[in-house]
């Protein structure tokens, strides 16, 4: 009995502790007005030292992630602390970029300085079969850059949410867009 008790109050100080924890991340996810409540954690990867990820989501299909350090907001390349991306049916249609007070950041660093990219698969069908060769592969194919074929635009947007123009419009890679839409890099 006593065992059973011990073992029952490990589980309610686990529970609590995780209870507690996204409790404290949530205040993150509260800086970014645009990012939409009630949210839970979609992907946690923070280290006992406090460094590491988080990814929350929420039911108009969000991703809110930011990275800690010493479970402090670690801020990235041109200061950008968190990003949003906003999916429709499982596929990246917009990302944002905000600083650690959750405004809009553009970033020099990037191709145009963008703040946001909007994202429109002209193609979906010849996405659709590109995609699943990298899918089969887990992403470890090289394949040539398509972007040519224009099968997924992409448009840019300042800080201000007003659009960058571009001489002509401008396409990425398949496989450039599935990797920014299982989210693998980091500004």
């Amino acid at each position: 009995m006593k065992s059973f008790f011990s073992l029952f109050i490990v589980f309610l100080v686990c529970i609590s502790s995780f209870a507690q924890s996204a409790k404290n991340y949530q205040v993150y996810a509260n800086k970014i007005k645009q990012f939409s409540k009630p949210a839970r954690i979609l992907n946690k990867n923070v280290d006992a030292q406090g460094n590491g990820y988080i990814e929350f989501t929420n039911a108009k299909n969000q991703i809110l992630r930011f990275r800690l350090h010493n479970n402090e907001l670690q801020q990235g390349s041109c200061s950008i602390a968190f990003e949003i991306y906003y999916y429709e049916n499982n596929f990246l249609k917009r990302i944002e970029s905000f600083d650690k007070n959750g405004n809009l950041i553009g970033c020099l660093l990037k191709l145009n300085g963008e703040a946001i990219i909007e994202y429109t698969i002209e193609k979906p069908d010849l996405y659709l079969k590109k995609k699943k060769l990298i899918d089969d592969a887990e992403g470890n194919i090289s394949m040539k850059d398509d972007s040519s074929e224009k099968i997924i635009r992409v448009r840019y947007f300042n800080a201000n949410n007003a659009p960058i123009e571009q001489p002509k419009p401008t396409y990425i890679s398949s496989k450039t867009y599935w990797e920014f839409n299982i989210r693998m890099s980091w500004p």
